[in-house]
C-alpha cells in the first residue's frame, strides 16, 4: 500500500510538472517577443531541461519545487506584460465603439455597419445611433457555429422597437494577418473588444462571407428590466474598455466567460460556457429559450443562413424573423 500511495504521488508530481512545463514553454514561444525561430530554440531548450532535471534529480519533490519556483518567476514577468490600443488591427475590429448616456437616452460611436463583398473586400462604414432605454423591448440571441462540436459564438441582439437593433458581440481584436487558435488564445497574443454592429453586418459576414458559419437565432426569454441590466453593463464594459485595454484569453476572457463575468450576471458553473456549442441547449432548459417546442424541433427552426443571405437590405431583421416566423407556423 506504501508503494502504491509513493508511485501515486510521483505521478501527480510529473503530471503537474509536465503541465506547468508544458504551459511555460507556450509563453515562450507566444510572449517573449524574440524572432519565432528563437523563440522556438528556446521553448525546446526548456523543454529538454526540465525533462533532463526530472531524469537526473532525485527525489522527485525537489526537482518540482525547483521549477515551481522558476515558474513563480516566470509568471511574474507574463504577468507584467500589459494589453495595448496601439496595434496594427484588423480592419474588421480597428475602431473601439464608445458610448454617451443621458439619463434614458443612449448614443453608441462607431458601431460597424461595412458593405461587404467579400472578407477582405469591403467598404468601411462606421455610424453613430441613439436609443432609448424606454424603448428595449425585446432580444435574441444567435449561435454561430464552424462544424464544431463544442465551439461557437454567441451574439446577443437588443430591440430597441422604434430605434431599432443593435448588436453585441465579445470578440477577439486580431491584429492583421493573425487567425485563431486555440493554443495560442491561452497567451498574451490578442486583446478583447465589445464590438458593436448592425445586425446584417454581423450576420452577413459570418453566414454569406465566411463560408463555412451556420446561424441559429432564438428569441430570448427575459424581462424588460433584465434585459435592460445585461444592457447598461454591456454599455459599461464598452466604455471601461475602451478607456483600458484587456486581454482576451481562451479560457477566462472570451465570448462567452467575458459576458458570465459581467457585474449582474449570475455566474453559471457549467461546462457549457466553455463548450459553448452546446449554450442553447443549456439556455433552453433553464427556460431562457422558447420551451414551447422540443429542442432539436427549436433548433431546426431557429437556422438562419438561408433567409438571412437572401434577405433585402431595407427592413432586413424585420425580414428575417417574419421568415422564421412563417418557417415554424408552416410546420
Amino acid at each position: 500500500m506504501q508503494e502504491i500511495f509513493e508511485w501515486t504521488i510521483d505521478w501527480l508530481t510529473l503530471a503537474s510538472a509536465a503541465g506547468l512545463a508544458l504551459w511555460i514553454a507556450g509563453a515562450i514561444y507566444f510572449d517573449l517577443g524574440l524572432h519565432d525561430k528563437l523563440n522556438r530554440l528556446l521553448a525546446l531548450v526548456w523543454c529538454v531541461s526540465v525533462v533532463a532535471v526530472f531524469v537526473y534529480w532525485q527525489p522527485t519533490w525537489q526537482p518540482f519545487f525547483a521549477l515551481f519556483g522558476c515558474a513563480i518567476i516566470f509568471i511574474g514577468w507574463w504577468l507584467r506584460k500589459k494589453p495595448s490600443h496601439d496595434r496594427d488591427w484588423d480592419p474588421s475590429v480597428a475602431v473601439l465603439p464608445k458610448v454617451d448616456r443621458y439619463g434614458d437616452v443612449v448614443t453608441i460611436e462607431s458601431i460597424r455597419n461595412f458593405e461587404y463583398r467579400s472578407l477582405t473586400d469591403f467598404t468601411p462604414r462606421y455610424e453613430t445611433r441613439t436609443y432609448r432605454l424606454e424603448n428595449l423591448k425585446g432580444a435574441d440571441i444567435i449561435f454561430f457555429n464552424w462544424g464544431s462540436k463544442w465551439m461557437s459564438h454567441p451574439v446577443l441582439v437588443f430591440d430597441f422597437g422604434p430605434d431599432g437593433r443593435i448588436c453585441g458581440s465579445i470578440e477577439v481584436r486580431y491584429r492583421q494577418g493573425q487567425k485563431y487558435a486555440i493554443l495560442r488564445s491561452l497567451y498574451r497574443q490578442q486583446e478583447l473588444i465589445f464590438l458593436v454592429a448592425d445586425e446584417r453586418d454581423v450576420i452577413l459576414r459570418r453566414t454569406k462571407y465566411s463560408g463555412n458559419q451556420v446561424g441559429h437565432l432564438y428569441r430570448f426569454q427575459a424581462s424588460t428590466e433584465e434585459l435592460r441590466t445585461v444592457f447598461l453593463d454591456y454599455v459599461d464594459a464598452i466604455n471601461r474598455l475602451y478607456d483600458k485595454p484587456r486581454w482576451y484569453n481562451g479560457l477566462c476572457a472570451n465570448c462567452t466567460t467575458s459576458f458570465y463575468r459581467l457585474p449582474h450576471s449570475r455566474l453559471r458553473l457549467d461546462w457549457r460556457v466553455l463548450a459553448n456549442s452546446q449554450l442553447d441547449r443549456a439556455l433552453y432548459n433553464d427556460g431562457k429559450l422558447d420551451r414551447s417546442l422540443p429542442f432539436e424541433e427549436l433548433h431546426r427552426y431557429a437556422a438562419i443562413n438561408d433567409i438571412a443571405n437572401d434577405a433585402p437590405e431595407f427592413g432586413f431583421g424585420d425580414y428575417l424573423r417574419h421568415e422564421l416566423d412563417r418557417r415554424r407556423n408552416a410546420r
